[in-house]
């Protein structure tokens, strides 16, 4: 067998110099972070800090699309798989009760860091008239991805009043159209705890938690001759919208996003099947929309989660807990 030297001489020098890398520098070229870090230096030396805005959004309704192309056939040969699910089972009370919890989570891991929080009065008089909060439970339409699109509540707890929306969310967050008076107020909530940031010398954080109920796996494409939606139950911090945001002293902004889901496992509620009115148990219908072939073919499936309120409380407590400390854990005292 003949062997090519050059090709022999590439592979041998590219072995040789993994294996002179210290073994914790492998492993690092291995770690995908689960977090997205922008302007650290924002975020490092913080002693006091006033909370800025801290909202929940809880998704209670969810729509996921995959779309085949019919790959060389054309003309959507494979159809459109469309699956709606729902959050059920639930009263304002299991909201805001959820809420107080990510709170208590969220102020107690800037304690542990040695951050003291400092009064908020200052800043709601930067505020002014200009920043108008939402009420308490208002359902804003979310952008999920190219297709997806979602519906949430969006809650703040006792201690700070109705939630205020930042600019620096609309990317995921919207009115459901063209909304004048929202979107001024979220230009003026950033700009003016920017200006409260440098005249104070208090960096000014923020954060929003977006919480799942639901977890789809599409396939589709151009290319592709079928498309198919999954869909299961799931308690989850949603990726690309939960973030920390903070405003430092200095004008820089600094922020942590959440790259990947942050899931709790067990038995939330009950996960079911319910396209033609009656709920039917995933245990015996099959949670897949697929086609194989039938031209123009579309289908549609509904799913509701009714969640067990004492065991659903419970599970967001936890996904908060988790989610802050990886949002957090580039702040420094």
């Amino acid at each position: 067998m003949t062997i090519d030297r050059r090709h022999f001489l590439i592979a041998s020098a590219s072995a040789a110099a993994l294996a002179a890398l210290p073994s914790p520098v492998l492993a690092a070229k291995k770690a995908k972070s689960p977090v997205s870090v922008k302007n650290p230096a924002a975020l490092a030396g913080i002693r006091q800090a006033v909370i800025g805005s801290f909202a929940v959004g809880f998704l209670t309704e969810r729509i996921d699309r995959a779309k085949a192309g019919g790959g060389l056939m054309g003309g959507g040969f494979g159809g459109k798989s469309t699956a709606r699910s729902y959050l059920a089972g639930l009263t304002d009370a299991d909201f805001k009760d959820a809420t107080e919890a990510a709170y208590a989570a969220f102020t107690d891991r800037l304690t542990a860091m040695g951050i003291t929080l400092a009064d908020r009065q200052g800043l709601l008089a930067a505020y002014g008239k200009q920043v108008k909060p939402l009420p308490n439970g208002e359902e804003r339409t979310l952008i999920t991805g190219r297709d997806d699109k979602a519906k949430a509540r969006l809650f703040s707890p006792t201690a700070l009043g109705d939630p205020v929306v930042l600019v620096e969310w609309l990317g995921i967050m919207t009115g459901g159209g063209f909304d004048f008076s929202f979107n001024m107020s979220v230009g003026y909530a950033s700009a003016n705890a920017k200006t409260y940031a440098k005249s104070s010398g208090l960096p000014v954080i923020n954060a929003l938690l977006l919480v799942d109920f639901a977890d789809a796996d599409s396939y589709g494409g151009w290319f592709t001759n079928s498309s198919s939606v999954k869909v299961k139950s799931s308690l989850a911090a949603f990726p690309d919208a939960s973030q920390l945001t903070v405003f430092a002293p200095g004008g820089k902004i600094g922020s942590v996003v959440l790259k990947e889901p942050v899931a709790m496992g067990g038995d939330y509620g009950t996960f079911a099947d319910t396209t033609g009115g009656t709920a039917k148990t995933l245990e015996t219908v099959s949670n897949v929309i697929g086609f194989l072939g039938g031209v123009g073919t579309n289908k549609s499936r509904k799913y509701t989660m009714t969640a067990d309120p004492a065991r659903w409380r419970e599970g967001v407590a936890g996904v908060s807990q988790e989610a802050f400390a990886k949002l957090t854990a580039s702040l420094s005292a």
